[in-house]
């Protein structure tokens, strides 16, 4: 008998399954947005969604170990505390944390590939920060200048 389940399996265990949605989540946390087949992004929206739910009521006096405690179980402790510096920034917003923008098919298997990102802008615009500090960087222009005198 067919039983009404829930999800997209991605040709994987349960196991597997949840292991890819962590891995995933790590790398959107870290990178701010990710490429990936657009069946993953969409089963993977609810999972980070749900986190981000979690870090923001970490935010409250009280409850901040519990919700440490529960974001460790899931992500490495390096991905919680990037979460928690997210969280404070979708502090006034209430759901909707990510966004999938739909890409051209993949060229070698034709998969439908999809971009997901944060849809808070100042999130994004931290990454963008950095970039331009490490431009600006005295120290990275000397070692270019080095390097060019070698030649």
């Amino acid at each position: 008998m067919k039983k009404r389940k829930q999800g997209r399996t991605l040709s994987r265990k349960k196991e597997q399954r949840i292991a890819l949605m962590r891995t995933l989540s790590v790398s959107l946390i870290k990178h701010k947005r990710i490429k990936t087949t657009l069946a993953k992004a969409k089963e993977m929206r609810p999972f980070v969604e749900r986190l981000a739910t979690k870090a923001k009521k970490g935010l409250k006096k009280g409850s901040e170990l519990a919700v440490l405690r529960l974001l460790k179980k899931e992500l490495p402790v390096v991905a919680v505390s990037e979460l928690m510096k997210i969280a404070e920034k979708l502090k006034e917003r209430k759901g909707g944390y990510l966004r999938i923008i739909k890409l051209p098919s993949r060229r070698s298997d034709s998969a439908a590939m999809a971009l997901v990102e944060w849809t808070d802008e100042t999130i994004k615009s931290d990454k963008s920060e950095k970039k331009e500090k490490s431009k600006k960087d005295p120290a990275v222009k000397e070692k270019s200048d080095k390097s060019e005198k070698k030649k």
